[in-house]
C-alpha cells in the first residue's frame, strides 16, 4: 500500500521577530511624530522671537527718533524766532553769547549751544559756551562741505554728546548764522536701557558702523535684528540669544525622544499592565505638541515615570516660554505705549465688570478727564513736551488709583476712571487730589505751563440699564459742561448713585 507522500509545511513565522518589527514600527512613528511636533514647536517659537525682537527694536528706534526730532524742533523753533533774527543782524558777539546761554539753560539734556557766522565762526567765547576744540574742528569741516552727518564726539569722558547744526535765516532767506547744538549721549543711552528686555541687547550704530550707545550684551548663539533710523543716518540694532536649539538642542531632542522610546520599548516587553499608564503619557506629550504647533494653551505634563522627565520637563518649558510670550504680546496689546496705562481694548474688557458691580447696588463712578489747552502745548512747546505732560497726568493716575479702580487711556488727552465705593464727595475730592498731584509732576518737571484738569463724571447704572456708550456720552457730556465753566474743574451728573 502506497502511502501518499505529505507535502513540507509552510516555515512558521516568527511571533517574536513580527513583534519586534511592529515594535519597531510603533516607536519609529512615535519618534517620528515626536520630532516633527518639536520641529514645529520650536520654528512657531523662533518666530514668535524674531516678531518681538523685531517689535523690541523698532519700538527703540522710534523713541530714540522722537527724541531726536524733539531737538530737532526745538532748535529749528530757535532759529525761525524773530527776535534771534533781530539779534544775527545787528546784535553784538557778546549778547549772542548771552543769548545761547540763556536758551541752553533752559533746555534738558543740552551740553553746549552757540550762535556762528555763516563762515562758521563762534560769537563770543567757545568754551564758556561749552564748545570744545573737537566740536570746533568738525563744525569747520562740515561748514566747508567736508561732512554732512550727525557728529558724534566722545573725547572727554563723561561728556559724551551729540552735535546738531540748523542755520538761521532772514526773512528773505539770506543765510545769517547757524546754531550749533550740543546734545548729550545719556539722552539717547537712557531710551536704549529702557527699551532693552532682560537677557537682550541693542546697540545704537552711526553711519561709520560704530557703536553710540548700547545696552546689555548677548554672547554665542544669537538672533538680529537691524532697524534704520532715518532721521540721523543710524541703525539700530537689537540682539536676543537663542534659548533653545541649534545642533546642542537638537541633539538634546533626540536623546530625549531615543530615551522615551527605549522605555516605552521596554515597559511593553516586560510589563502589559503598564501600557495604559505609558499611553497616557504618550497621549498627553502628543496633546501637548500638538497644542504648540497650533498656538494654543498647554497643560503642565506630570510624567508617572521618570524616563519621561525630560521630554516632559523640555515640552513643559518650551509651553512655558510660548504663554509667556503669549503673555507679553496681550500685553502690549492691552497697555498704551506711551503712558504704560491700559488702553481702550482693556477699557472695554474691565468695563463689563464693573457694570455688573453696578447693577448689584455697589457705587461705581465714571469719570472721564481732558487736559486743558493741550493743543496748545503741542503747538507751543513741541509734542515733547506734549508726551510729557501725558505722562505726568498717567503718573498722578497710577499714584491715586486703588486696586479696585481703573484708569486708563483712550486716544489722545482723553482718559478715563473708573472708582469704587465713593460717595459725590470723595469722587469730588479725588479729582482735587488728582488736579494737585498733576500741576506738582508738571512743576517737578520745571513745566511751567498754563494747564488743568477739566472732567465730567457720571454712575454707572444710574439710568437703568446701562451700556458703556451710553455711560461715555453721559460722562462726556459733563465734561463739556465743565469746559463750559471755564475749565479747571469736575462736573458730576445730577444723579445719584445707586443705591
Amino acid at each position: 500500500m502506497n502511502v501518499p507522500a505529505i507535502p513540507p509545511s509552510p516555515r512558521p513565522a516568527s511571533l517574536r521577530r513580527y513583534f519586534v518589527w511592529l515594535l519597531l514600527g510603533v516607536i519609529g512613528l512615535f519618534v517620528g511624530g515626536m520630532a516633527l511636533s518639536v520641529m514645529f514647536s520650536l520654528r512657531a517659537n523662533e518666530a514668535a522671537e524674531m516678531r518681538l525682537l523685531r517689535l523690541e527694536a523698532e519700538q527703540a528706534a522710534a523713541s530714540v527718533t522722537r527724541d531726536w526730532n524733539y531737538y530737532q524742533e526745538v532748535v529749528d523753533n530757535l532759529a525761525h524766532d524773530p527776535e534771534l533774527i533781530d539779534l544775527m543782524l545787528v546784535g553784538t558777539d557778546m549778547e549772542k553769547q548771552v543769548w545761547a546761554k540763556a536758551r541752553q539753560r533752559l533746555l534738558p539734556g543740552v551740553l553746549g549751544l552757540a550762535l556762528t557766522s555763516p563762515a562758521g565762526k563762534i560769537y563770543g567765547d567757545a568754551a564758556a559756551q561749552r564748545v570744545g576744540p573737537l566740536c570746533l574742528r568738525e563744525l569747520s569741516n562740515t561748514l566747508n562741505g567736508e561732512r554732512n552727518q550727525v557728529l558724534v564726539h566722545r573725547d572727554k569722558p563723561g561728556y559724551e554728546h551729540v552735535d546738531l547744526l540748523t542755520e538761521v535765516r532772514s526773512p528773505d532767506g539770506e543765510i545769517l548764522g547757524k546754531i550749533f547744538t550740543s546734545v548729550r549721549m545719556a539722552q539717547l543711552q537712557r531710551i536704549v536701557d529702557d527699551s532693552t528686555r532682560p537677557g537682550d541687547a541693542i546697540r545704537l550704530l552711526d553711519s561709520t558702523g560704530q557703536a553710540v550707545v548700547g545696552s546689555g550684551a548677548v554672547s554665542g548663539a544669537m538672533r538680529e535684528v537691524r532697524v534704520p533710523v532715518p532721521a540721523m543716518g543710524w541703525k539700530l540694532v537689537a540682539q536676543t540669544p537663542i534659548r533653545f536649539g541649534g545642533f546642542g538642542g537638537w541633539l538634546q531632542i533626540l536623546a530625549g525622544i531615543l530615551t522615551l522610546a527605549g522605555v516605552l520599548g521596554l515597559l511593553i516587553v516586560t510589563a502589559l499592565r503598564m501600557r495604559r499608564p505609558v499611553m497616557q503619557d504618550i497621549a498627553a506629550a502628543q496633546d501637548a505638541l500638538s497644542c504648540l504647533t497650533r498656538d494654543e494653551s498647554v497643560r503642565p505634563i506630570v510624567t508617572r515615570y521618570v524616563e519621561f522627565a525630560p521630554v516632559a520637563e523640555n515640552i513643559n518649558r518650551i509651553a512655558l516660554h510660548l504663554k509667556e510670550q503669549r503673555d507679553q504680546l496681550e500685553h502690549l496689546s492691552l497697555t498704551d505705549s506711551l503712558t504704560e496705562l491700559p488702553n481702550r481694548r482693556a477699557f472695554e474688557m474691565v468695563f463689563a465688570q464693573a457694570l455688573g458691580l453696578a447693577e448689584r447696588n455697589q457705587a461705581i463712578a465714571l469719570v472721564m478727564i481732558d487736559i486743558d489747552y493741550f493743543k496748545g502745548v503741542n503747538d507751543h512747546y513741541g509734542h515733547g513736551v506734549g508726551d510729557q505732560v501725558l505722562l505726568a497726568l498717567a503718573q498722578s493716575l497710577k499714584a491715586l488709583t486703588r486696586r479696585a479702580d481703573m484708569a486708563a487711556r483712550l486716544a489722545g488727552d482723553e482718559f478715563t476712571v473708573l472708582l469704587s465705593g465713593l460717595d459725590p464727595a470723595g469722587v469730588n475730592a479725588w479729582y482735587q487730589r488728582l488736579d494737585d498731584h498733576f500741576k506738582a509732576r508738571l512743576g517737578a518737571l520745571g513745566l511751567e505751563l498754563q494747564t488743568g484738569l477739566s472732567a465730567g463724571q457720571t454712575w454707572l447704572g444710574s439710568a437703568g440699564v446701562d451700556s458703556m456708550n451710553e455711560a461715555l456720552i453721559r460722562a462726556d457730556r459733563a465734561l463739556y459742561r465743565a469746559k463750559a465753566l471755564g475749565r479747571g474743574q469736575l462736573v458730576q451728573e445730577a444723579t445719584l448713585p445707586p443705591e
